[in-house]
C-alpha cells in the first residue's frame, strides 16, 4: 500500500503545480485556506491563502499574503504584502514592504516603504520611510519622513528637515575627506 502511495504523490504534486501556475479569472475570485500564482478579477478575497501576483479593482486579504497587488482599493488584516499599488490602502494589524497608493492607512502594522500621493495615517505602527503630501501619525516610530504637513505623535528618526541638514552635513564631511586624501598623495 505505501507503495501505491508513492506512486500516486508525484502526479498529485503535477497537478497541484499545474492549477497554481494558471491565471485565475473571473468577476469575482475568493480563495480560502489555498493559493494561487496570479489572480485577474474585478474582486478578489483571499483568506488564509497566498497568492504572487494580483490585478484586481478590490482586493481583500484576511490572515494571508500576496507578493504583489494592484488595484483600486487593497485592505489587508492580519496579513502581509510585499509590493502593493492602488489608489485606497488599508492595513490593520499587518505589514508590507513597500505600499504606492494615493491614500494609506495603516494600523496596528507597518511597511518599510509608504509612499502616497496625498495622505498617509499611520497608528501604533512603524516604518522606515513615509513620504506624502499630508501625514498623520500616531504613536509610532518612523525613519524619515518627507512631507509638506506632519501632524501627530510621532517618533522620527529623520524628518524633512533634520534629513536635510544631515544630508548637507554629510556632504561637507565627504568633500573635506575627499580634499584631504588629494593633499596626502
Amino acid at each position: 500500500m505505501d507503495k501505491a502511495m508513492q506512486e500516486l504523490d508525484p502526479e498529485l504534486e503535477d497537478d497541484l503545480l499545474e492549477d497554481l501556475s494558471d491565471t485565475l479569472q473571473g468577476e469575482v475570485v475568493n480563495i480560502t485556506q489555498g493559493g494561487a500564482q496570479n489572480i485577474d478579477a474585478q474582486t478578489v478575497t483571499i483568506k488564509q491563502g497566498g497568492v504572487q501576483n494580483v490585478s484586481a479593482e478590490t482586493v481583500t486579504v484576511k490572515q494571508g499574503g500576496i507578493m504583489q497587488a494592484e488595484g483600486g482599493s487593497i485592505q489587508v488584516v492580519q496579513g502581509g504584502i510585499l509590493l502593493a499599488r492602488s489608489d485606497q490602502l488599508n492595513i490593520t494589524a499587518g505589514g508590507a514592504m513597500a505600499l504606492l497608493a494615493t491614500k494609506i492607512q495603516v494600523e496596528a502594522g507597518g511597511a518599510q516603504w509608504m509612499l502616497a500621493r496625498e495622505n498617509i495615517q499611520l497608528d501604533q505602527g512603524g516604518a522606515g520611510v513615509m513620504a506624502a503630501k499630508n501625514i498623520e501619525v500616531n504613536n509610532s516610530f518612523v525613519g524619515l519622513i518627507l512631507a509638506r504637513n506632519v501632524g501627530g505623535n510621532v517618533r522620527a528618526l529623520f524628518d524633512t528637515r533634520a534629513a536635510l541638514a544631515f544630508g548637507i552635513a554629510a556632504g561637507i564631511v565627504g568633500g573635506l575627506i575627499l580634499t584631504l586624501r588629494r593633499r596626502d598623495t
